[in-house]
């Protein structure tokens, strides 16, 4: 079912796994990280904090 677009490199975090912790009420970049880890590896989210956010706004 996953499509395998990752959107953290740092932590393997793909697409479909923020957009179910959205679906799932994480509406915000912390939020998101602390269901997914996504924004939480190495870069801190230099790479990408704008996609989470863009993906926050298209599913919430």
């Amino acid at each position: 079912m996953s499509n395998d677009k990752i959107i953290c490199i740092c932590n393997q975090v793909d697409e479909d796994t923020i957009i179910n912790a959205i679906k799932e009420g994480a509406t915000t970049v912390d939020a998101v990280r602390e269901k997914t880890g996504a924004t939480g590896g190495a870069c801190h989210g230099a790479r990408c904090k704008k996609k989470v956010e863009a993906l926050i706004e298209k599913y919430k």
